[in-house]
């Protein structure tokens, strides 16, 4: 651990024990470096320059100690428009992040919060949303090392962000999915345009398993377009 930690508990104040809890995962360990990610930098390299941007939302969602999966995709559905109609206060929305606490859903009902996220990830990506689940037992696996549990922290959580250009990296093996990606950012990987060498690979991935449906438009027509410039990927 870094003798000079992230600041991001000074610039996300806790209104909550929860949200402090949620605080200090996001300042011990999803701000920082990790030996198993299999990439250098940190977990989520978003989540500094988003804090300091002021483009963190924490929210706390009580009263889902009984919670089923309608409840959650309610939840999810709700949390989507609260997203589309925040007032940020910076305009790159690459760093625009939604995240929601919840610390009454029990441990065991983790597993649904993963059945959601994979449920509603094709409807979020027609909105050019994506949504990250993150629970003491979250399966979810690191992009680069699929052997490490990436999303795993002490209070369940949802996280919800703009699509981003590194997302082919979790979007390309889904035909429906890929596409989605494919109408945001196709120009960016068009032969004469300089990409990352993971990134074009996993889009000729996608490509090949994705015939074209639509032309693709310039990247100037949708707002997730832009990346942070030391941005790599989120897991």
């Amino acid at each position: 651990m870094s003798s000079t930690p992230p600041d991001i508990a000074e610039l996300l104040p806790a209104v909550d024990a929860p949200q402090a809890e949620a605080v200090r995962w996001l300042a011990d360990y999803v701000c920082r470096p990790h030996p198993e990610l299999g990439r250098d930098g940190a977990v989520c390299p978003f989540m500094l320059p988003a804090a300091r941007g002021g483009t963190v939302r924490l929210h706390t969602r009580t009263g889902l100690a009984t919670a089923g999966g309608a409840e959650l995709r309610a939840l999810v559905r709700e949390m989507a428009r609260t997203f589309r109609t925040a007032q940020w206060a910076r305009s790159n929305p690459v760093i625009h992040c939604l995240i929601l606490v919840l610390p009454d859903l029990p441990r065991s009902h983790g597993h649904l919060l993963d059945a959601v996220q994979a449920e509603l990830k094709a409807e979020l990506a027609g909105d050019g949303l994506m949504l990250g689940q993150f629970h003491p037992d979250c399966p979810e696996p690191a992009a680069r090392n699929p052997e490490f549990p990436v999303s795993r922290s002490p209070v369940p959580m949802l996280a919800m962000r703009n699509m981003a250009l590194h997302d082919v990296l979790f979007l390309h093996h889904d035909p429906e999915l890929f596409q989605q990606y494919r109408l945001r950012f196709g120009a960016r990987f068009e032969p004469d345009v300089s990409v990352a060498q993971v990134y074009r690979e996993a889009y000729e991935a996608g490509a090949a398993a994705c015939p074209v449906r639509t032309p693709h438009p310039t990247t100037t027509e949708h707002p997730t377009t832009t990346e942070h410039p030391t941005t790599t990927e989120t897991r």
